[in-house]
Parts: structure tokens; C-alpha cells; sequence
């Protein structure tokens, strides 16, 4: 499915969280937003998949400006302080938690299976904030990924945890290549060097 955003701001109480930005993002590719680290980010991730009231502008999924349509099919990945596990729990908790949340079965052995379905099973009893940054983005894609409604990720700043953004890239072309519009929001240095380009930028309005 096809996401646009045209010229799509989000305020706040003290000022505006997002300035006027514009994308589109098609199935199949993976699009690059990028902006500098803090709020913008979260706004722009909200207000893709549905779930906040814009300012100005529109935002459309395969030519529908209807909100619900978008909290059903677009997933929001390690969006801070709104999707993002707890960094106490597991790595079993955690994704328990999210595979609950994509409607999967979170029972101990449908976890275990999930994990271990993507040879991630030795991570289990690790503390969620100790995992590598490529293992955390990519075990959330997933999980996303597989909520049966889900046709658009919208992925949150990975690289603020740092490594090597590569590693998290390819799984993101992986579900895009599966038939999934995949959007990554990321700062320019992470951009640039993963050498793909910006397509689009925070603040910035066709």
C-alpha cells in the first residue's frame, strides 16, 4: 500500500513537534526520512500510522485519508515511549509483549518458536536493553511485520542505539522485498552512511 504524507505538521503545547513534511513511500522500497534526533521523529511516525491529530496537511494510505485505516495496516516499530519495550525485560518478555500486541499467540513456546525461527533463540534471557542495536531493530521488524493486517512499517530511530545501521537496513530491504512499505526515519549521518540517500527530510514540504 501506498503512503503519502503531503505537507503534514503535528503541534504541541509549546510549539510545533513536527514543521510541515512531506513523503511517499511505496511498497516494496524502503524510504528514508531523515531529520535530526527528538521529537519530530515520534510526531511524524504518529501521525503516519493514525494515531494523532495533524496540524496542517493530510496523510493517505493507498488514497484514503481515513485514520483507521492506517492504525490497522500501518505498524509503528520502537516508536520511543509509545511502541518500544521496556528495557528491563527478557528479550522473552519483551517480545511476548510485542507479539501480543501484533495479535500472535505470546504464550512461552509460541515466543520460544518465534525466536528461535529467527536464531535468536540464545537470546532469550537477556535484559531487552542489552541486546545489540541490529538484533533489537530487527527482532521488532519482524514481529511487526508479522501482524496479519500490517502492509506498512514505519521504523523510529534506529540508529539511536548506535552499531552498525547496516545490519538493521537488511532486514528492513528483506520485508520490503516480502511485498511491505517500509518507511526508516533516521538523522542524515545515518543516511549517509549507509550510502542509500535521503529521500525525504523532517521539516521539509514538497
Amino acid at each position: 500500500m501506498e503512503l503519502i504524507a503531503d505537507g503534514v505538521s503535528v503541534a504541541g503545547l509549546h510549539g510545533p513537534l513536527l514543521l510541515p513534511t512531506s513523503l511517499r513511500a511505496t511498497p516494496r522500497q524502503v524510504t528514508v526520512v531523515a531529520g535530526d534526533p527528538g521529537h519530530g521523529h515520534t510526531a511524524l511516525a504518529l501521525a503516519l500510522g493514525g494515531r494523532v491529530t495533524t496540524a496542517s496537511g493530510e496523510v493517505t494510505l493507498d488514497g484514503s485519508p481515513d485514520a483507521a485505516l492506517r492504525r490497522r495496516h500501518v505498524s509503528l516499530v520502537d516508536v520511543p515511549d509509545v511502541t518500544s519495550p521496556e528495557d528491563s525485560l527478557s528479550v522473552r518478555a519483551a517480545m511476548a509483549e510485542q507479539l501480543a500486541l501484533a495479535g500472535r499467540p505470546s504464550s512461552r513456546a509460541a515466543t520460544r518458536a518465534f525466536l528461535g525461527g529467527r536464531g535468536s533463540g540464545a537470546l532469550a534471557t537477556m535484559r531487552f536493553e542489552t541486546l545489540p542495536s541490529h538484533e533489537r531493530t530487527s527482532l521488532l521488524m519482524q514481529v511487526a511485520a508479522s501482524r496479519a493486517a500490517t502492509t506498512v512499517l514505519v521504523v523510529s530511530a534506529p540508529d539511536r542505539f548506535g552499531g552498525d545501521p547496516g545490519r538493521w537496513w537488511r532486514t528492513a530491504e528483506d520485508l520490503a522485498a516480502e511485498g511491505l512499505t517500509v518507511v526508516v526515519q533516521c538523522t542524515h549521518a545515518t543516511a549517509k552512511g549507509l550510502a542509500k540517500g535521503i529521500h525525504f527530510e523532517l521539516g521539509v514540504s514538497a
